[in-house]
């Protein structure tokens, strides 16, 4: 089967080059003679470094098996330091291959639904992480089908490292609106995955068919607040407001902390429109649907699941695309990139293009300067965006393309249209195949070694990548080229990955539809500022973290001899486990000193030296206060602020003694 799949299309393709090669022979005789130099260059398809076909079924009403909406997802499972390939498949399974191809395992997960075996559909993208604090990832995913005439049990599954279910797992969904009847409602949203309590452990938070935005902690508990009610609730206090929304969750979550308290938030775009006084459908509403209620919405809850202010900010259509949260302008406060959806333009009797906008907001939902009223473009934007330098500035561009159009766009962060944008991707053939639907996305990675990103799609059955000023990097002109060309063997729906899995100092380009693809890219560099989709294992589509004070010590225990002239000194580090900056101040007891005593991290560690004066010491163990780290960020103290350090001195004779943390 396996040879099977990856050779067939290259059969076709050579078949068709001999053809045109005899015709040429034939026609020898009233051609003119080409030297060799003026002939055609015959390419032929990148081969992969390795392939493996994967369980599938096929689509339904269809022979096609390649209808795979999940991508690939790059981390550590096996703990041999090397990133494996995560994926989810269209019957239902989770599949974890390592960096040399070698399937580590394969766990069909509808028995855990109480489904028939290769019966369930996985359309989300797994999600990896560390999530119970046990010093192993765990691989967490949302199931369900996509079809309305097929009934699957939606939900979400967590396994440990070795495929196993952990303990409180699956949870399922509800079965509220989306037919047929005695089916719980899929969950096609990917899950995001971040310490929401800053407990230690992580959170998982995604969004369902059944109305629902969930968030449980790593044992299948809800957290407290979650599932919240509808924002509409407020106005119409109705029961199915009550810990649902008023419609479906297509969007995937993004966690930052976009209010500086110091806990990550969750944003999320849902189908949820708005009614009321205040709010006109200025288009045709279709058939059957409740008169005055339309568009969409950005939703942003804290941990408690409370609205953060501003939101939700409603639109004039679906939100479907999944939202990207970064500070792309250095100004210390988080903005929410995100696209739309398609429901209104296709179900109106107006189509109306109220979807045809790319926003950019900050943390309370207004729009950046050269961003008012979304940027206009020629389609609707369901697809996800990413963000990365494409043009080698040292400043972010957004990546995002549109739907029915079918065009590239980058802008820069004040919303100035990059040079040579938008472009149209196309692939080895001229074409422009791919529609950028819901749950596609971008790779931003150095793909030719020129330091600056480069954009990576899919694109039909091939992998296509597109410069900095919008010209492609793979052939468009196949086989008259020389330029690349990643070829599959079917539809790809998804968006691919990159990352150096093999340690060779160079990305790899993954993808999958039906088979799981792996290509060296020889010219590459190890640099990927947008590796996968929603950027990174966890799933959080934001590449900085909340600052995070912690130090090397819990307590310093010290020995000093007796008769050794003072001072006694030693070290410890003040670290910031997060990616956002924190201003750190320490306070010692009376008797000791500290330097320095303050300092900025944006992240990483400061060495702090103690020196403690012997004059007052006492033969024995002497208890000389405690240490006091605080740490801020943007003025607010951290959660994991204060921490305590006690000191304790041993004066005396001292013979030898090797324990951690103490020092002579």
């Amino acid at each position: 089967m396996l040879n099977q799949h990856t050779t067939a299309p290259t059969r076709i393709i050579l078949a068709g080059f001999i053809l045109v090669i005899l015709l040429l022979v034939l026609a020898a005789g009233t051609q003119p003679t080409v030297s060799a130099q003026d002939q055609p260059i015959i390419g032929v398809p990148e081969t992969p470094k390795w392939t493996v076909t994967l369980p599938h079924e096929n689509c339904y009403g269809s022979n096609d098996p390649n209808c795979f909406h999940g991508s690939p997802t790059l981390a550590d499972v096996n703990e041999d330091g090397y990133d494996d390939v995560i994926v989810s498949t269209n019957n239902g399974h989770l599949v974890v291959v390592k960096h040399n191809g070698q399937v580590l395992w394969d766990v069909d997960v509808a028995p855990y639904f109480g489904m028939a075996s290769n019966q369930e559909e996985i359309n989300s993208s797994p999600a990896v992480a560390d999530i119970d604090n046990d010093g192993d990832v765990e691989i967490v995913v949302g199931v369900g089908t996509i079809h309305r005439a097929i009934c699957t049990q939606g939900g979400v599954i967590v396994l440990d490292r070795w495929g196993h279910v952990e303990p409180g797992w699956p949870q399922s969904t509800t079965d509220w609106v989306i037919p047929p009847a005695g089916c719980n409602d899929s969950i096609f949203s990917s899950p995001a995955l971040g310490d929401l309590d800053n407990d230690g452990d992580l959170e998982i938070v995604v969004g369902g068919f059944d109305m629902r935005i969930y968030a449980w902690h790593h044992n299948g508990q809800f957290v407290d607040g979650f599932p919240p009610n509808s924002y509409l609730y407020d106005e119409f206090p109705w029961s199915i407001f009550v810990t649902h929304l008023a419609d479906v969750v297509w969007s995937s979550p993004a966690l930052a902390d976009i209010n500086h308290d110091g806990y990550l938030d969750i944003i999320t775009g849902t189908d949820e429109g708005n009614q009321g006084s205040s709010w006109n459908c200025p288009y045709a509403l279709p058939a059957g649907w409740r008169s005055g209620y339309c568009g969409g919405s950005i939703y942003a809850l804290d941990r408690h699941g409370q609205f953060l202010p501003g939101f939700p900010r409603h639109f004039l259509e679906t939100v479907q695309s999944s939202p990207v949260v970064a500070d792309i302008n250095s100004d210390g406060e988080m903005e929410i990139i995100v696209g739309s959806g398609t429901f209104y333009r296709n179900n109106s009797p107006d189509h109306p293009t109220y979807g045809f906008r790319i926003h950019v907001m900050d943390s309370q939902a207004r729009d950046l300067p050269g961003w008012e009223g979304g940027k206009a473009v020629g389609g609707p934007v369901p697809a996800s965006p990413a963000i990365g330098d494409i043009t080698g500035d040292g400043a972010p561009e957004i990546i995002v393309a549109t739907a029915e159009e079918r065009l590239l766009y980058a802008w820069d962060i004040h919303g100035q249209l990059i040079s040579g944008f938008p472009s149209r991707a196309r692939d080895m053939f001229g074409q422009t195949t791919a529609n950028y639907d819901t749950g596609q996305s971008f790779v931003l990675a150095d793909f030719d070694g020129d330091s600056k990103m480069e954009i990576i799609l899919n694109l039909g059955w091939t992998v296509v990548v597109i410069d900095g000023d919008g010209r492609h990097l793979t052939s468009t002109y196949y086989p008259n080229s020389d330029r690349p060309v990643y070829l599959t063997d079917g539809t790809l729906s998804n968006t691919p990955a990159v990352g150096d899995i093999d340690h060779d100092g160079k990305l790899e380009l993954i993808t999958h539809n039906s088979i799981l693809y792996v290509w060296d890219l020889p010219n590459a560099s190890d640099k990927a500022e947008w590796p996968m989709f929603k950027f990174n294992a966890a799933g959080t589509a934001s590449p900085i973290t909340p600052a995070s004070l912690d130090s090397s010590h819990d307590a310093l225990l010290l020995f000093h001899q007796t008769g050794v002239p003072g001072p006694i000194r030693a070290t410890i580090q003040v670290q910031n486990m997060g990616g956002q900056p924190m201003n750190w101040t320490i306070t010692p007891p009376a008797g000791i000193t500290t330097s320095p005593s303050s300092g900025t991290l944006d992240n990483g560690s400061a060495t702090v030296q103690v020196t403690i004066a012997t004059t007052s010491l006492r033969p024995g163990f002497n208890s000389l206060g405690t240490i006091r780290v605080r740490a801020y960020s943007n003025g607010v103290e951290l959660p994991t602020s204060p921490i305590n350090i006690p000191v304790t001195v041993y004066y005396g004779n001292v013979n030898h003694i090797f324990l951690s943390n103490i020092s002579q």
